[in-house]
């Protein structure tokens, strides 16, 4: 709302004018009434108003006077109006000269100073729009030289006074994040919000300054102009600020606060280490506030984990083993706290975790990019989450792979019995069992044992059995091997167990069987 302030002699007039216009439905606020020009001078220089709507003829500095002051002398952007009961040119001349707005005669016709003000409301409104994003533009642009250290001592000054900062005896950068996956809107929404928070406790000409880093991110400058309220606390400031803000906006904060630094030009020192107590997140976050002071000695790893920690889950993902999944995950995610690993090691373990499963899909036949939870790489490298917030993104993708794998096994299921069938008939001799088969077919070992039971009406290991007891006939008819050195090559390390099978299936020893083989050729011969 444009803000509007009323200058005229006669009291009635200005309460009348109060009344007769619908002030909000033209864009307007009216903040104040001077009687004359010097008071008013004095009000517009405190209440900074959009508009002032003014007469000519006043006591101790008249309109004319008033404009010429504030317009010509003192550079000031405000927005006349004038409306007086006299018609004479010359006033109209000096109001054109001065740049005023518009010259309205007394009785004012209602409707068209409505619409006058409508107009101009509209046209201030986008000249604030401009001007913000100029602003914006520029507070961007002088964050950017201050992070990348390019801003000099000698240069200080001169970015305090255009940022209307006073002269701060401390500077302090804090970074905030909006942990969650949100559209920009509701970032600007924040954005916003902080702002206005920061302003309670800002002298008011004080620019507020925040930028925007990155999705979800915010870094804000603070200075020591800040604590006065708070027993000069940075602290209770930051503590503050951050209950404002989530009674405001009910979302999930992390607030990282940089060390402080006795010049804006040295703000790059503290921007520096704002970066390392972000680090600390998952390791060291007790209550979403991290002061550099009180984190700066406590540990950190940064070594990503083993991948020994996450096989468990992949096993079970592969073998659907979902009572074990959302245990796994429990442990998998204790580890990556109890560890002390820094934000970046914690989010190298998942990505890393993550394209295993992907690749054992890609494997299948399958496409990992067609999964809903495809982009949940994405997500942990570009937006700022908390660990429940990253765990409940994880548990939709392991559920979602563990379902494609599941398909992609039933897909493919058919033709690949019948390729594991031939890999038996060639590699009976080898340590083969079901899980080790099951799991260089990707395929669940109970689901495959059901599956060959079902197309050959046998259990593998029945078959696997025959196809040995098999070739060792063969071989006791064929060759004059020893019994344990048949059993070793048909897939047997204990000639016993080789004996014990061969018997339970052929109802007769090895030995038995070659000699009665021998006795056979005896009597043909005969």
């Amino acid at each position: 709302m444009n803000k509007v302030l009323l200058v005229d002699d006669e009291m009635y007039f200005r309460k009348g004018l109060r009344n007769l216009i619908n002030w909000e439905d033209c864009g307007f606020n009216v903040v104040g009434e001077a009687a004359n020009g010097e008071d008013a001078l004095k009000m517009i220089h405190d209440l900074n108003p959009d508009l002032v709507i003014t007469d000519i003829r006043m006591p101790v500095l008249d309109g004319i006077g008033l404009i010429k002051q504030a317009i010509e002398i003192e550079g000031i952007q405000t927005k006349f109006i004038i409306i007086s009961g006299y018609s004479d040119f010359k006033y109209a001349q000096q109001a054109l000269r001065y740049g005023v707005h518009d010259f309205v005669l007394k009785p004012i016709d209602q409707d068209e100073i409505e619409q006058t003000l409508r107009v101009l409301s509209k046209t201030l409104n986008e000249q604030k729009k401009l001007q913000d994003q100029r602003l914006e533009e520029q507070v961007k642009l002088v964050f950017h030289h201050l992070l990348s250290g390019e801003v000099e001592g000698n240069d200080s000054k001169d970015l305090l006074k255009f940022l209307s900062l006073g002269s701060p005896s401390e500077f302090f950068y804090l970074m905030v994040e909006v942990n969650g996956v949100y559209e920009s809107s509701k970032i600007r929404q924040v954005k916003s919000t902080l702002a206005d928070v920061i302003r309670n406790v800002c002298e008011r000409k004080e620019r507020i300054c925040i930028q925007e880093i990155s999705n979800g991110v915010l870094g804000v400058l603070i200075t020591s102009n800040h604590l006065s309220r708070f027993q000069m606390s940075l602290k209770k400031l930051i503590t503050w600020v951050r209950k404002e803000l989530t009674n405001r906006i009910p979302k999930n904060f992390t607030f990282y606060v940089g060390e402080g630094v006795p010049s804006l030009s040295l703000l790059k020192d503290s921007y520096e280490t704002v970066e390392k107590v972000q680090q600390h997140k998952y390791a060291n976050n007790e209550d979403g506030l991290l002061f550099f002071e009180k984190i700066v000695d406590k540990p950190i790893t940064f070594a990503e984990l083993d991948e020994t920690v996450y096989h468990p889950l992949i096993e079970q993902i592969e073998e659907e083993s979902t009572s074990m999944i959302l245990h796994s995950i429990d442990v998998l995610f204790q580890s990556l706290v109890s560890k002390k690993l820094s934000q970046t090691a914690v989010l190298a373990t998942l990505t890393s975790f993550i394209q295993n499963v992907h690749k054992i899909i890609t494997k299948m036949g399958g496409d990992p990019s067609s999964l809903q939870s495809y982009r949940v790489i994405f997500y942990l490298q570009n937006y700022p989450l908390t660990i429940p917030q990253i765990k409940e993104l994880i548990i939709g993708f392991v559920v979602e792979c563990k379902d494609e794998i599941s398909n992609l096994r039933k897909q493919t299921a058919n033709g690949e019995v019948h390729k594991i069938k031939q890999y038996i008939d060639l590699h009976y001799h080898e340590n083969i069992s079901l899980k080790i088969i099951a799991s260089k077919f990707f395929m669940n070992p109970v689901y495959l044992g059901q599956l060959f039971k079902k197309t050959y009406g046998i259990y593998f290991k029945d078959y696997l059995l025959q196809v040995r007891i098999n070739e060792a006939k063969k071989q006791l008819r064929q060759s004059e091997k020893r019994i344990y050195e048949i059993a070793e090559s048909v897939g047997f390390n204990n000639t016993d167990y080789f004996v014990t099978i061969f018997g339970k299936l052929e109802k007769i020893t090895p030995s038995e069987y070659r000699n009665k083989l021998i006795n056979d050729r005896k009597v043909i011969k005969k």
